[in-house]
């Protein structure tokens, strides 16, 4: 796997990504309101388009619940007023339900004074097509 660049950037960004996966592990849904704008979409890994308020619904309602979420965060970059974090993710839903591999790709943008998360892309992969 190539190792991204220690930068100031890839350390706020590797931080504010720990907030959002222990908010979503949690299921806190009042963190994850403020780091997810409210015009984020989501092209999940069950094929499906969803927006804020549906991913929100579907975690308070147990749909989505992950008892382990790891990630590796391959890609930094800033581009204008976005930030794009490219990497690969590793879940387990109920504890006895196996590893899941997925390439994500997340999109932050700062509005009033705060980075939010706009858009998000993950799928699922293969093991060997996970590793680099």
């Amino acid at each position: 796997m190539e190792q991204v660049v220690d930068t100031e950037l890839t350390r706020e960004f590797a931080a504010l990504e720990s907030s959002h996966r222990a908010a979503y592990l949690a299921r806190d849904v009042g963190s994850l309101r403020k780091l997810w704008s409210e015009s984020l979409v989501v092209n999940s890994p069950i094929n499906r388009i969803h927006n804020r308020d549906q991913v929100l619904e579907l975690l308070q309602a147990g749909v989505i619940a992950h008892s382990s979420y790891e990630v590796d965060i391959e890609a930094v970059e800033r581009l204008g007023d976005l930030v794009v974090i490219m990497g690969a993710e590793r879940i387990v839903n109920a504890p006895d339900t196996p590893l899941i591999h997925r390439r994500f790709t997340n999109v932050w943008r700062e509005e009033a004074g705060a980075w939010r998360m706009i858009l998000r892309h993950a799928n699922v992969t293969t093991p060997a097509s996970a590793e680099r």
